[in-house]
């Protein structure tokens, strides 16, 4: 489910397959409203009406919003997400990020750094959950993303040669001393527990982010930010594919 105009224009933009939208007459009460149901109506999606109350009651959201799209999202395989979207490999790995909401800002920072493909284990939040979604800004239409079993995305990063690294606010290398060159995969914990064992006895290098004395850890969207735009630097480019 894609709520709100921002993300249904964002899945027409990037030619997701919508399956059916459902509107209240709140859409039409501005121009850019207006204009998303004449898009709608000229794709021939499945609209229906309804009362703003029965739309309402459709959403996770706090603040309803007067459209929802159901958008049928092909699940990729662990193989295209690790290829990614053209240039060389940046796959960002979430382990333990129970909040649905983190997940889909991990999304959508990994996405605007240029990240080529992004995967979840088991225990992260699911991303098709209405709040990731939400947060991801569009993120998932874009971005090759899969869950994937932690065993399985260690032994193909291993087999790929990526250079894997773990962000770990208890020690590592100075991000910015870490080698971010050739294909790189960006391990991140939970924003308690952390990294998992079996991850960091597979890690190349740990690196960290220096704070001021007596922070204990950022929050794992705001370390992933400072990790992943540094590796955009070293790379010379943010890859974009299309």
């Amino acid at each position: 489910m894609a709520e709100g105009v921002h993300l249904a224009l964002e899945a027409l933009k990037t030619g997701a397959t919508i399956e059916a939208a459902v509107v209240s007459p709140r859409l039409k009460t501005n121009e850019e409203g207006w204009d998303l149901a004449r898009r709608l109506h000229a794709t021939g999606i499945k609209i229906h009406e309804s009362s703003d109350a029965t739309l309402d009651a459709l959403q996770d959201a706090r603040s309803p919003q007067p459209v929802v799209l159901i958008v049928r999202r092909e699940v990729p395989a662990l193989s295209a997400v690790l290829a990614g979207r053209g240039g060389t490999p940046l796959l960002v790995v979430a382990c333990g990020v129970q909040e649905p909401g983190n997940v889909g800002a991990l999304l959508r920072t990994a996405d605007a750094a240029g990240a080529t493909g992004f995967v979840t284990t088991p225990g992260c939040a699911h991303l098709t959950h209405p709040r990731a979604v939400r947060a991801s800004m569009g993120a998932i239409f874009r971005l090759p993303a899969v869950e994937a079993a932690l065993v399985d995305v260690l032994d193909e990063v291993h087999s790929r040669r990526f250079t894997v690294i773990g962000a770990d606010a208890r020690g590592g290398v100075d991000y910015d001393a870490a080698d971010w060159g050739g294909p790189v995969a960006l391990f991140l914990g939970g924003e308690g527990a952390g990294l998992p064992s079996q991850v960091r006895e597979h890690l190349n290098q740990r690196v960290a982010v220096p704070m001021a004395p007596g922070v204990e850890s950022l929050s794992v969207n705001a370390a992933a930010a400072v990790l992943l735009f540094t590796a955009a630097r070293k790379r010379g480019a943010i890859n974009r594919a299309g």
